[in-house]
């Protein structure tokens, strides 16, 4: 009975914590960000230039 209480509290929080950080304002000068990466070995990443190219675009 107790680790399910624990587990609806711990859900409870996250819940609450998300709505929260959703209604928090977006500070002046993140709004668009991007990373200036030169490319690493995590292919998988959304800013890899290896990604860029395949799809048709170019860094330069």
């Amino acid at each position: 009975m107790i680790a399910i209480l624990v587990l609806l509290g711990l859900g409870a929080l996250f819940g609450l914590f998300y709505y929260l950080n959703s209604k928090t304002p977006v500070p002046e000068g993140c709004e668009d960000l991007t990373a200036e990466c030169e490319g690493c070995k995590i292919t998988s990443c959304a800013h890899n230039p290896v990604l860029k190219q395949s799809k048709g675009e170019n860094k330069e």
